[in-house]
């Protein structure tokens, strides 16, 4: 019974993997048609005399949005000094023997709710360039979606941190 649980938890991580690339790709689209309508809305803008400032900040959230992984990376690279992970394949927890395949589901769902929540993030940018008063939360969901998707980078900094138990607990969970 719990071989069948953990086999499922390693399928799940395996079956989710293929979202991460499609939550980038989301954003490319978003961000090119983002893109578009700012550069459409820059046009009446000019015809109606009116000011262009919104729309030109509509056309930078979409520029970021079409490039999300530079975005991420640079990001990553401003809080944590190291490159933002690429895919999710790549994700290493430690030997645990039978936990390692739930705690790699974990790590996998919380990579793929961080790009979830970068996206978020830039698109209620987009929101309060347009006057919504949205700049706080999504700064938040930026940042947390880039904590969530440096997990294991994350947490062995936490554990780092506080020391003692915790530190070599989560060194063992993470394989560190």
């Amino acid at each position: 019974m719990e071989s069948d649980f953990l086999e499922a938890c390693a399928n799940m991580a395996q079956n989710l993997q293929p979202f991460y690339p499609l939550v980038r790709v989301t954003s490319v689209l978003a961000g090119f048609a983002l893109m578009g309508l700012a550069l459409a809305g820059l046009k009446r803008a000019g015809d109606e005399h009116r000011a262009a400032l919104p729309q030109l900040a509509v056309f930078l959230v979409g520029a970021l949005l079409a490039s999300l992984t530079s975005v991420v990376d640079a990001l990553t690279l401003s809080v944590f000094a190291q490159s933002a992970p690429t895919d999710m394949s790549s994700v290493s927890v430690g030997s645990l023997g039978g936990l390692e395949p739930m705690i790699r589901l974990a790590v996998t769902i919380v990579m793929l709710v961080g790009a979830y929540q970068v996206v978020k993030g830039l698109v209620l940018l987009k929101e309060a360039a347009l006057g919504a008063r949205t700049f706080w939360p999504a700064t938040t969901h930026i940042l947390g979606g880039v904590l969530c998707l440096n997990i294991r980078t994350f947490m062995l900094a936490l554990g780092s941190t506080v020391g003692g138990t915790l530190e070599s607990s989560v060194r063992a969970l993470l394989g560190s």
